[in-house]
């Protein structure tokens, strides 16, 4: 590494205590969980403020620390686009998926797809959740990793930080119980905000962009290249081609942007889990508004670093003192300036915002994938119930506590193994696309199949998945470099509702379809019973 490092022992100091907080805040609430309700629903009482600044916290993660000005530097500001899909998000949220999950009462959000398909339909998406946000949590624990190690100048220890960081969240996931990660989430909240704070301050301080060249960054940011179709076909094909060839579009990103927003809010056990802990559906609703609103503020103060950082980085260059390996990844941009321009003491607690945005994405991973699999998989499988009761023996509420907890501790490793890898598939923004975005339109499109049409079968839903899966996996990395990473999951959502739904007119209708569709449920004076 080349240059004066400021990543002192105060900084290091700050980061190793703010993660031994963290396992004490989970050892702390591990005492209160007696119940697979408690440990998964947190009892139900959670109130709006936290609930939407944890989900901001969950969905919001370190990697956009890193990947929001490392992708303005390279694509320009077109990447602000995902700020407009809220305004399709809101009314579909509210009306739509909200009311539904309230009224389902699940622990897990796949329980609805056995009432309205098969249990296999089922556990085809659990499976599919799951290696999803495996993908998630890989990518959460190479960011902030990535950015301590160039912040101190050891690249070489990236593979021992992510399994530190990967212990800590496993840990104090598995100990608190949903509860601790909302908690946690909402004080992560407050140092994502206070790291984002310290680093525009100290851009206006060091750096002091002025109007003129903040309006040249704008103008000059992004690569020309990213914008010319990586393929050219001959006739009408060359149209169609250069859509789906070009690395990124304004229409791309807004239509990948809302693929994957729609996924959130409607299939993904992470945001579902929440919706289950919220005292009400107001507060859900409320907790949405907040949410919405950091994230726009969140993702556009962002996108003003990565603006400082084209101004920084034009001097630098000129002066020749830039390292080439600084230049040869956008990635390395931010942290490389944080070690150079930031005093002594501040580099610190900016990299612990990165490391609490990446554990609050982490956590909410990790308990809600044990949810998934005791719940869709040791009670549904294993003891052949639909949900599991509301009232348990002691004995088994400790089996099913300690069976949650190795269940956390699994997924933790999993995710530290994957991320331990995650380097060479490009820039944090294409392997955010190809590892967290690509399988979120095949579940998208199972859930919307039951939600919206009767005719939709169970063998027919199951092959559309399974299809649309592969196809957005292949398209991500069988194509790789030829279709964009904007479009895996995309056409994973495309082939699961056009095989899904035209391979069910192969197989009966079944009553599913009238009963435990979405009209049929928010329709209903009373809650349905899912016991």
């Amino acid at each position: 590494m080349e240059g004066r490092l400021n990543f002192g022992w105060l900084d290091g100091l700050f980061i190793v205590a703010y993660m031994a907080m963290l396992i004490a805040f989970g050892a702390y609430h591990s005492r209160r969980q007696t119940t697979i309700h408690e440990y998964f629903l947190a009892g139900k009482h959670m109130s709006w403020i936290p609930l939407g600044l944890s989900l901001m916290a969950a969905l919001n993660s370190g990697i956009d620390y890193l990947a929001q000005p490392s992708a303005f530097i390279k694509f320009g500001m077109i990447v602000l686009t995902g700020n407009l899909t809220w305004l399709v998000l809101y009314p579909y949220a509210f009306y739509v998926s909200m009311p539904l999950f309230r009224r389902l009462d699940v622990y897990s959000a796949y329980e609805y797809l056995e009432h309205r398909f098969h249990v296999s339909v089922r556990c085809l998406a659990a499976v599919i959740f799951i290696f999803w946000r495996l993908g998630w949590m890989a990518t959460a624990l190479y960011v902030p990793s990535l950015a301590v190690t160039t912040a101190t100048g050891h690249p070489e220890q990236l593979r021992l930080l992510i399994g530190v960081m990967g212990l800590v969240a496993t840990v104090y996931t598995m100990l608190g119980g949903v509860k601790a990660v909302i908690w946690t989430e909402v004080m992560q909240f407050l140092v994502m905000f206070g790291g984002l704070f310290i680093t525009v301050l100290v851009i206006i301080l060091r750096v002091h962009p002025a109007p003129a060249e903040i309006w040249a960054a704008i103008q000059t940011a992004g690569d020309p290249v990213q914008h010319q179709p990586a393929v050219s076909l001959a006739g009408p094909l060359n149209s169609l081609a250069a859509f789906f060839t070009t690395p990124i579009t304004f229409s791309g990103l807004l239509i990948a942007g809302l693929v994957g927003r729609l996924t959130g809010y409607t299939s993904d056990q992470v945001m579902v889990q929440r919706f289950q802990t919220a005292r009400d559906l107001r507060a859900i609703r409320q907790g949405f508004i907040i949410t919405a609103i950091s994230d726009v503020v969140w993702m556009t103060v962002l996108t003003f670093v990565g603006v400082a950082l084209v101004v920084y980085f034009k001097v630098e260059m000129a002066r020749a003192s830039l390292p080439a390996w600084v230049q040869a990844n956008t990635d390395y941009c931010f942290p490389y300036f944080m070690s150079r321009v930031f005093p002594p003491g501040l580099t610190g607690p900016v990299i612990a915002a990165m490391v609490a945005a990446s554990l609050s994405a982490i956590a909410s991973a990790v308990n809600s994938q044990s949810a998934v699999i005791i719940v869709d998989f040791y009670n549904r499988i294993v003891q052949g119930r639909v949900r599991p009761p509301d009232v348990l023996p002691p004995a088994e509420q400790r089996t099913q506590l300690l069976l949650s907890r190795c269940a956390c501790i699994a997924v933790g490793l999993a995710a530290t193994l994957i991320a331990m890898n995650l380097q060479r598939l490009g820039i944090i923004t294409e392997i955010g696309n190809r590892v967290i975005q690509t399988l979120t339109g095949s579940v998208l499109g199972i859930f919307w199949l039951g939600m919206f049409s009767r005719r939709a079968n169970s063998p027919g839903v199951f092959t559309g998945g399974v299809v649309g899966a592969g196809a957005a996996v292949f398209t991500a990395f069988g194509l790789q470099g030829i279709v964009s990473w904007m479009w895996p999951c995309v056409f994973g959502l495309f082939f699961t509702l056009v095989v899904g739904y035209g391979t069910s007119y192969l197989f009966p209708a079944g009553d599913q379809g009238q009963d435990w569709n979405w009209f049929a449920i928010t329709r209903c004076e009373t809650g349905r019973s899912t016991d």
